[in-house]
């Protein structure tokens, strides 16, 4: 079984990560945001800038605004437009459009529009631009429009780079975190560790010290149990010698079952501690799947007759020969606490199963244990597998039940590097599945 140690320290590890990765996207992604915003004023203190300078070069011709003369003195001097302006009448109809090809209608921000491409092999292509456009006027009267607009593509690559070299170093960053992280952790895991293993030395050890007085208590129960049948068997005894002799036997009968209740727990408590135990080592074996069920369906089949309950296992033949690695009496202890639950807890007359089946392609065998009693609450269900923790407490102390059974079927399986889960619709019984890994052979 996985060292409960290393498990909480890649748990905490794994979260790091994440919470890293996390935080890296997000800020990245602000900044990014901020960048491109930045950029975009840029570009637009470079089209103000651009229309400023074109705006007193307007000319009117014929009412209408005009650049004609301006741009064969552009021509002239052989500059190189890299921003379109173009001029619009009054009704926003576009008159003249200088340098490269624009999206020939009035816009502001962003745009991108498809643009076909002349030739040959015409073809859209997606025009993408910043615009910006301000009135033209004679006098107080509105003559039209003058708009610049020039290329984000330069943009847009840049942003696309910050993007891509972010994602180039995911995966380094995230190592080198998870190392950093994994060292943390460690340093982190050692007094929740030490403070884990004093509690289940201190656990074990009242454990221990329970069956002490509980050993004398039943000792002594014999020896009054005895000496109250010779003296019910004396002729001289009264009637009300009888009488208190039967009470007494009653209360005997009620101390016993709560020795019994007290035992049970310590046993289960010493069982538990051991299992979560890293230091707590015991024989692993190849076991077939026939030896661990075949004595656990003979017990159950008794218990489920003396409570008018059919039992059945499914299996297919084959499936008894797979093997698994692990203790014969852990797992049948395991198993055996999962079907004497629900032989317990179905309803009068009703049906318990045991299905085994083998996953080939997770190379898994399942012990799939299933009932048609009263189910358990969606609420409880991610309970269950917690210590002292009753669906039904009132039916649980009834059956002689301390809340620790299907804790320790958890840290069975665990420990033998398996898996086990819980299916439950209330009111149409209950399904427990335990998957354990096939040995290889």
């Amino acid at each position: 079984m996985p060292n409960t140690e290393l498990k909480l320290r890649k748990r905490l590890t794994a979260q790091f990560v994440l919470l890293f990765v996390a935080l890296y996207f997000l800020g990245g992604s602000v900044a990014i945001f901020m960048f491109a915003n930045k950029l975009d004023a840029s570009l637009d203190e470079e089209l103000h800038d651009v229309a400023n300078g074109a705006l007193p070069a307007v000319e009117i011709s014929a009412g209408k605004p005009s650049l004609v003369n301006w741009s064969r003195r552009v021509a002239l001097r052989h500059d190189q437009l890299l921003s379109t302006i173009q001029v619009f009448d009054k009704e926003k109809n576009l008159l003249e459009e200088f340098g490269p090809a624009g999206v020939k209608r009035l816009v502001f921000g962003n745009v991108q529009e498809k643009m076909t491409l002349s030739g040959t092999d015409a073809k859209s292509a997606p025009l993408l631009l910043r615009s910006f456009y301000t009135d033209l006027y004679e006098g107080n009267k509105s003559i039209g429009y003058l708009q610049v607009q020039v290329s984000v593509k330069q943009r847009d690559e840049a942003l696309k780079q910050i993007v891509l070299t972010m994602l180039a170093l995911t995966p380094f960053l995230a190592l080198s975190v998870a190392m950093c992280g994994s060292w943390f952790a460690g340093n982190a895991v050692k007094p929740v560790e030490a403070a884990m293993s004093l509690m289940r030395q201190f656990v074990m050890d009242a454990a221990h010290e329970i069956n002490t007085p509980v050993s004398v208590i039943e000792a002594s129960l014999q020896t009054i149990s005895a000496e109250l049948e010779e003296s019910s068997a004396d002729k001289k005894v009264t009637e009300q010698q009888s009488l208190q002799i039967a009470e007494i036997s009653r209360l005997l009968k009620i101390i016993e079952r709560s020795t019994n209740r007290m035992k049970n727990l310590g046993q289960s408590l010493i069982v538990l501690s051991r299992l979560e135990s890293p230091q707590y080592t015991y024989l692993e074996e190849e076991l077939s799947i026939s030896q661990v069920i075949d004595s656990i369906c003979d017990a159950t089949r008794q218990l489920a007759l003396s409570r008018g309950i059919s039992f059945n296992v499914e299996c297919e033949v084959e499936y008894l020969a797979l093997k698994v690695r692990g203790n014969l009496d852990a797992l049948q202890g395991m198993l055996l606490n999962l079907l004497s639950n629900a032989v317990n807890y179905s309803r009068p007359a009703g049906h318990v199963t045991l299905k085994i089946a083998y996953d080939e392609g997770r190379s898994v065998v399942k012990l799939i244990v299933a009932d048609d009693g009263p189910g358990i609450a969606v609420e409880s269900q991610a309970r269950v597998f917690e210590r002292f923790y009753r669906v039904d407490s009132s039916r649980s102390r009834n059956l002689g039940g301390c809340g620790l059974g299907l804790s320790i079927v958890k840290a069975t399986v665990e420990r033998h590097g398996g898996n086990i889960s819980l299916t439950s619709v209330p009111g149409a019984g209950a399904t427990f599945t335990v998957e354990l890994a096939v040995a290889k052979s």
